[in-house]
């Protein structure tokens, strides 16, 4: 009877191990920067989990030249897919474009979808080595923004204090920034909705770079989400 018992005690330990093992996988942690160069302004959203990239969002804005949503993903280290979609200038006019590559484990683009206005065309060797170091790039520059402790956040400003997307917690604002003095007067006297990044703290906010000056019926950004 006894010996028969341990064999089942032994299964019943490994089973409930195994168990706990799959609900310590911990959650990925998400990282929000911006970046502005030149006339293109970039929004990052960055999931890693224990320092590997799994899937980096951008939103970039291009001014007068359009503007376009990019979701790039890892897997173990190596870029595995690449969706964009967007408004961009192409031939000195406004073009929709949309774009898909899947690369297998050793880098190799192995499918390919590029539409401009809907027509199907073909992508070049050249580009679709390009798509994959801009992939590299936005996570490079991801990566060296969360390093500062820059942080993208937005709110609406009103009477000095900023009330954030989303959650809605109100915090002051410091800006290390010079600004022209009728932006400040606008900030003084209207209320606005405001995006930047900067330093983030509990009870107040420090802005080194406005992304954003908008009316106070603007929306806020929202990560761009791609099927």
């Amino acid at each position: 009877m006894h010996r028969s018992v341990k064999p089942l005690l032994i299964l019943l330990t490994v089973a409930l191990t195994g168990c706990g093992s799959t609900e310590s996988i911990q959650p990925p942690t998400l990282s929000q920067t911006a970046i502005v160069q030149g006339d293109a302004t970039s929004i990052y959203w960055l999931d890693e989990r224990q320092s590997f990239p799994e899937t980096l969002t951008e939103k970039v804005l291009l001014g007068d030249y359009g503007q376009y949503s990019s979701e790039y993903r890892w897997r173990k280290g190596v870029v595995r897919e690449i969706q964009r979609e967007g408004d961009v200038l192409i031939d000195g006019k406004l073009k929709h474009q949309a774009v898909l590559i899947r690369y297998d484990s050793e880098g190799e683009a192995v499918y390919q979808q590029y539409r401009v206005d809907g027509d199907l065309l073909p992508l070049r060797t050249t580009e679709l080595v390009r798509y994959a170091r801009e992939a590299e790039q936005a996570l490079a520059n991801t990566r060296e923004q969360v390093k500062k402790k820059q942080t993208f956040f937005q709110g609406y400003w009103s009477e000095g204090v900023l009330e954030a997307c989303n959650t809605g917690k109100e915090k002051a604002l410091t800006f290390n920034v010079s600004f022209p003095d009728y932006l400040f007067e606008r900030l003084n006297k209207e209320d606005n909705f405001l995006a930047a990044v900067g330093k983030v703290g509990r009870k107040e906010n420090t802005v080194d770079t406005i992304i954003a000056l908008d009316k106070d019926s603007a929306d806020c950004f929202e990560r761009p989400s791609f099927n």
